[in-house]
């Protein structure tokens, strides 16, 4: 007696209600992530919840990027009524799309559901990013929008049709209500997609990377012949900077004071800069080319410029007009930082050269010349920080929002505010290197003092998390530099905290340091963890030392160069967390800086160079310079190591070209170190040298006085290696040691040994709630052997051995080097 309704439910209505299931388990999972963040934030005793930001990025940023993967996988699984040959479809496209860059598909509006991403920061937020991010995911949604019609055109309900009979029931569907939705969100797909592409390809004329490799090579063979020829030199610079950070807009204006240096006559200066600048000379000059692609123009000058004599040259610089579709600007709302590479360089530069040999091979290039020689008499009258100058005078004013701390090198002589924005100037009181940098943003400052140098962070409020940390780490990186190296040439130390979406990095220039908040700000150091790195304090005490090693002494562009700055920063800094945390700590450091290295060598392209002519290798100056210069300061005392590398900042401090090289050091090393004991330079410096150590057994007993017996045998065996890494035991002599182990064939090689090697005996204790390795026993073994036993008496019982325990050594399974009792 009762009516039914048996008319069927419209597709769109089935299809809507599945789609929407669909968003509603994304949300669902998007939650689950947020949930399970608290969590975690609630388990590491973190409880700043920024529910508010949690929620606009998981639903107004990320979700998007779902919804249009969905509109795409329901009309995949629409066309394959087979699920899982829908589901293989849909991975494989997954998959598939971050590979069309490698064919040479590389523009954005091409990779489905592709954007140009977004970051945020505490101290900048999501930026000028998500505009960006926005118009492509509308893109993508408007053919998403596309893909949904489609989907209602072919949707089909029980047993599968024939694609022929689909077409035609599609085309029976096709109906305004299907069409009208479809047309429009196939014309904003096409209109937003055209003009994307006219603003990049047209406006901004961007490049693929072949257009891009071909300029590169056209830049070597038009202006290579220009590399070597005479150029005056960078002495004074003077620069007005202007941050408009509303616009993100920036205007430098500068005058740069030229001095020829050389021996010979000057008539023609070279000039490589931006798009957006601007050069006037204070004396009379033609312009002989001027090249709009490259950026490279040259002039003649009317009066040749003879040696000793000077005159100015002055540049504005400003980016290109930001506009809806493009940034042209590094100017960011909050936490700036800029540095003068946007300026222009005087001479050919070789940075802008294909580094690839096939590739340069490809376009009639000869193999990329390797760095010179430490030999090079002509390379070592540029520094490898830059080629057109030396040591400069330095004074700059920096104008920026009312709100804003604008920050360079240099002393604060003179603020003031002016039409709503405030303007600071800043002189440097003695020569500094031509490199230099620009910070703004709104700041809170912590100040404190040691002895008579000022210390001032920077840092966005709310950050206070490792502020005293780093003061810390600045007044023990000053006590120690200053007494085993030299005085600190300046009286201020300032670290300024920028964005991590501007990198996770630290830069030390003339008595300032940008600070990435990502690794020093905002970073949670766990000081319960006895494993745990304070890589604040670490990278701090490291950016100090840049302040002798690059500030003060300054290597030759050529073959290890970085050992004089990166390596003795990093051993410098090494030595400072030693005197902090005591040497237990100090193998957690040099177990991750052996790692590193092995890690690196593993995955080099070209060749490996031995640590004093490695060629800005960073995994050669950095993890291995650390752990050779520490190992180094081992074997001879750390007081002989620092006075001889006092002794070389005395020789070569603010040095004139030519610049001091590698060798120069490794000389003052090599009459630091006794004759028993040369060998380690070899094989630390002047080669590829690796070792093969471990533990093979080890017993304690406890003996009737009450001490321990220890009985320990262990392996110690050691290679060079070229520079394609392959190994050779043999010396220079043909000799090479042996060891096969009974009844068994297999027989260990090693390059003959006079080798000193620690050995230690280890208990565990625990100091201030931290488990840490007790020495009982440590101490260097001279072997001459592979094989090799021992047998010491301590004090108390013991639970661990090792040879070589603090990786001091470069040890290629530096994991069997200790073992359990």
């Amino acid at each position: 007696n009762h009516l039914i309704d048996v008319t069927p439910t419209p597709n769109w209505v089935l299809l809507s209600s599945k789609f929407l299931a669909l968003v509603k388990m994304q949300i669902v999972l998007l939650s689950v992530i947020m949930i399970s963040g608290i969590l975690f934030q609630i388990y590491r005793g973190y409880y700043n919840f920024e529910i508010g930001h949690y929620l606009f990025e998981l639903y107004g940023v990320v979700l998007i990027n779902y919804i249009i993967w969905a509109l795409l996988a329901v009309l995949i699984q629409t066309l394959f009524k087979n699920y899982l040959l829908g589901f293989f479809v849909l991975l494989l496209l997954s998959i598939g799309l971050n590979f069309l860059p490698a064919i040479g598909v590389e523009q954005q509006i091409y990779q489905f559901n592709s954007d140009p991403s977004f970051d945020y920061s505490d101290m900048n937020g999501y930026g000028h990013g998500l505009k960006y991010y926005y118009l492509y995911k509308f893109y993508w949604l408007a053919l998403g929008v596309v893909f949904f019609a489609m989907t209602l055109l072919f949707w089909t309900r029980g047993l599968g049709q024939s694609a022929k009979a689909r077409f035609v029931e599609a085309k029976k569907r096709l109906n305004t209500q299907i069409a009208i939705p479809l047309t429009l969100s196939f014309l904003a797909f096409i209109t937003i997609g055209g003009a994307i592409y006219y603003q990049d390809n047209i406006v901004k004329d961007s490049k693929t990377s072949k257009e891009q490799e071909e300029e590169m090579a056209q830049w070597e063979k038009k202006y290579k012949k220009y590399e070597n020829k005479a150029q005056p030199r960078i002495t004074d610079v003077k620069v007005d900077m202007d941050l408009f950070l509303e616009e993100r807009n920036f205007v430098a204006n500068g005058t740069y004071t030229l001095k020829n240096k050389t021996s010979v006559v000057i008539d023609t200066i070279y000039v490589n800069h931006g798009e957006e600048t601007k050069v006037t000379f204070k004396v009379k000059t033609k312009l002989v080319s001027k090249d709009t692609i490259m950026n490279f123009d040259i002039y003649r000058l009317e009066k040749p410029l003879l040696p000793g004599e000077s005159f100015q040259m002055s540049f504005t610089v400003k980016n290109k007009p930001n506009d809806f579709f493009n940034n042209n600007s590094p100017v960011i709302y909050n936490g700036t930082f800029l540095n003068n590479y946007m300026f222009p360089s005087i001479g050919y530069s070789d940075q802008g050269e294909l580094t690839d040999d096939d590739v340069r091979k490809k376009y009639g290039l000869k193999p990329k010349d390797r760095m010179a020689s430490p030999m090079d008499s002509i390379a070592r009258r540029n520094t490898y920080i830059s080629s057109d100058a030396d040591w400069i005078t330095f004074e700059t004013t920096v104008s920026t929002a009312g709100d804003q701390t604008a920050i360079a090198p240099g002393y604060l002589t003179k603020k003031w505010t002016k039409d709503g924005r405030n303007y600071f100037h800043y002189k440097m009181d003695r020569p500094m290197l031509n490199f230099y940098a620009f910070n703004s943003a709104r700041y809170e400052v912590k100040k404190d003092k040691w002895k008579n140098v000022n210390i001032e962070i920077y840092y966005h409020k709310g950050h206070e998390y490792n502020v005293d940390r780093m003061i810390a780490a600045v007044k023990k990186s000053l006590d120690y530099y200053t007494a085993n190296f030299s005085p600190y040439q300046h009286k201020q130390v300032r670290i300024i905290e920028f964005p991590k979406t501007g990198g996770g990095f630290a830069q030390s220039f003339a008595n300032t340091i940008p600070f990435s908040e990502a690794i020093g700000f905002i970073a949670d150091v766990d000081d319960e963890n006895p494993d745990a790195v304070d890589y604040p304090f670490s990278v701090t005490s490291h950016e100090v030392a840049h302040q002798w090693w690059a500030h003060q002494v300054i290597g030759a562009n050529v073959q290890g160069a970085t050992l004089l700055s990166e390596s003795l920063s990093e051993y410098s800094s090494l030595k400072v967390l030693e005197h902090t945390y005591g040497k237990s700590q100090m193998r957690k450091f040099l177990k991750d800086a052996l790692d590193e290295y092995l890690m690196g060598r593993t995955f080099e392209n070209k060749k490996e160079q031995p640590l004093m002519y490695n060629e800005n290798q960073q995994y050669i100056h950095y993890n291995k310079g650390s752990l050779v210069l520490y190992a180094l300061s081992d074997f001879i005392g750390e007081k002989k190591m620092n006075d001889a590398l006092k002794g070389y900042i005395k020789k070569v401090a603010y040095q004139e070209a030519p610049y001091t090289t590698s060798i120069e050091l490794v000389n003052e090393l090599k009459a630091a170190t006794p004759d028993s004991l040369q060998y380690v330079i070899n094989d630390m410096f002047e080669t590829i040298t690796l070792y093969d150590n471990r533990v093979s057994k080890a017993t304690s007993k406890k003996l009737p006085n009450g001490k321990y017996q220890v009985d320990i045998t262990f392996e110690v065996s050691k290679y060079k290696a070229d520079d394609t890494g392959k190994r050779i035991f043999k010396d220079a002599k043909g000799k090479t040691l042996t060891y096969t182990k009974k009844g068994d064939t297999f027989a260990t090689e090693s390059y003959p040994l006079q080798d000193y090697v620690e050995i230690g005996v280890f208990n565990e204790q625990t100091i201030k709630g931290k488990k840490r390795d007790k020495e009982l026993y440590l101490k260097k073994v001279k072997i001459n052997k592979i094989n090799n036993s021992i047998s010491v008496i301590v004090n108390e019982k013991p639970t661990e051995v090792g040879v070589d325990p603090y990786n001091k050594l470069i040890d290629t399974q530096s994991e069997d080097n200790r073992r359990k009792l």
